[in-house]
């Protein structure tokens, strides 16, 4: 009963602040979605009901799960551009994509969120997939995304604004500077892009680009070194 109230309260959420068609759209999608992947990742979860040890949630976003719907036409589309094996969710809430990503043969798989409750369920849902995955690697990181220590083998991010463009430009910066140390090729997956400018500002091309009513979603990629 508990979890039919929510995907009521958010059937009513969608059709008033979008409209009536996409909420039937969202909620479809969700409840595919969840039988399909076998994630709880589904109720949405404002700044306040979050459990955050540091940062500002001014320059943050609450909680609300990416389309399984977006997720599957993003890893479509990036799976004929690259083979990359490992991703980075930045903002990964209670980790829906991390739990499509494996379905996608991604084995080392990352979410970094700043919120402690989220990250707790990311970290349950990881574990019971990695029944079906036994051979992906995966890591759940409470801290803020900025604080968070590039791999020189990350290459593959995804984001669903989770956080502001003040946020964002710093994470740049410091990958840029990841990538004059160990030069590579990045892609960045991008649902709902609302910081796209920034992408393109520092030199990524999009080079996908998708949009069902109000899901836009693209896919970013910069050459393997700054110029």
């Amino acid at each position: 009963m508990k979890s039919l109230w929510k995907y009521i309260s958010h059937f009513w959420y969608v059709a008033i602040n979008w409209n009536i068609w996409m909420a039937f759209f969202m909620l479809y999608d969700n409840i595919r979605g969840s039988i399909k992947y076998g994630t709880g990742t589904f109720a949405p979860v404002d700044l306040k009901d979050m459990k955050i040890v540091s940062g500002d949630i001014k320059e943050s976003s609450r909680y609300e799960a990416v389309s399984f719907y977006m997720l599957e036409k993003l890893f479509n589309a990036f799976r004929k551009l690259s083979w990359e094996k490992s991703i980075v969710d930045l903002g990964c809430g209670k980790g829906r994509m991390m739990m499509v990503a494996a379905h996608f043969e991604f084995d080392h798989i990352t979410g970094i969120d700043f919120a402690a409750n989220l990250c707790e369920i990311a970290k349950v849902n990881a574990q019971k997939k990695g029944v079906q995955f036994p051979g992906v690697k995966w890591e759940v990181l409470n801290e803020e995304v900025n604080d968070y220590e590039i791999q020189p083998t990350d290459a593959v991010f995804f984001m669903f604004n989770p956080f502001n463009e003040i946020i964002l430009k710093k994470f740049l910066e410091k990958l840029d500077d990841s990538c004059v140390r160990f030069p590579r090729q990045i892609y960045f997956l991008y649902a709902s892009p609302q910081h796209d400018q920034l992408l393109l500002d520092d030199g990524y091309a999009i080079v996908y680009q998708k949009q069902k009513m109000y899901l836009k979603s693209i896919i970013a990629v910069r050459d393997k070194e700054l110029a």
